[in-house]
């Protein structure tokens, strides 16, 4: 971009993010599972992208990708929920604790089923091997789980720039008609595929707009709990 006008913006939009959290963090008691949560959206992000890699790859072979990145990206986005949650759910509730301990319920329950469902779509790609999706179930497929990756990454810039809200509904509802589209040419034979094919797309399908699902109620737990932190005095 001529004249620097990139970096530029680069670093207003760090200089916005800092100002953003910083305000956050010096004016509210924000809790450390919601603090926690704009990077495990980037966790969960960057696993979901290694347990599709085979799909966006349009079928490598199976010799040219090797699962230990999508393993390490799961198993770094289950610690990080663990160690999100833990302080306030490793001992009996307390009522001076309420709000902390529900949130850490909250966080934990969609980071986990997140989790799960991240693992399920690494399963049914890696037990494909060399097997790549026909097309055009495969665009299909593909096209859903890079929107839910963009809608992670969005969830993380709503809470650290900040951003609005109503942006991760769009692509909520963009996801799910997604979604129905899929799922309608399945059952209506209108995609020329094999039954193996169906299926695992059917699951697939399910699973990104699940993914997403979780991912648009994960950052309502962090938004509330901003927005309704006790202040400083």
């Amino acid at each position: 971009m001529p004249g620097g006008g990139g970096s530029d913006r680069a670093r207003l939009d760090e200089e916005v993010k800092v100002d953003h959290r910083a305000a956050d963090l010096t004016s509210t008691c924000v809790s450390w599972e919601t603090d926690r949560v704009p990077s495990l959206l980037l966790k969960a992000r960057d696993a979901l992208r290694e347990a599709s890699r085979l799909i966006t790859a349009h079928g490598a072979a199976e010799t040219e990708y090797s699962p230990a990145p999508f393993l390490r990206s799961l198993t770094s986005l289950r610690r990080e929920a663990e160690e999100a949650t833990s302080a306030a759910l490793g001992s009996a509730p307390d009522e001076s604790a309420r709000r902390s301990v529900l949130t850490a319920l909250y966080v934990r329950g969609d980071t986990g089923r997140i989790a799960v469902l991240i693992e399920q779509v690494g399963d049914i790609v890696l037990g494909r091997g060399a097997r790549p999706f026909t097309e055009p179930v495969a665009a299909h497929v593909r096209e859903l789980g890079a929107a839910c990756q963009t809608l992670m990454a969005q969830a993380h810039d709503v809470l650290r720039l900040p951003g609005p809200p109503s942006l991760l509904n769009q692509g909520l509802a963009d996801i799910a008609e997604r979604q129905r589209r899929l799922s309608h040419l399945l059952l209506a034979g209108g995609l020329d595929c094999s039954t193996r094919d169906a299926a695992d797309a059917a699951v697939l399908g399910r699973c990104y707009e699940e993914c997403a699902w979780r991912t648009v109620a994960l950052t309502h737990v962090a938004l509330h709990g901003w927005e309704t932190a006790p202040r400083r005095r």
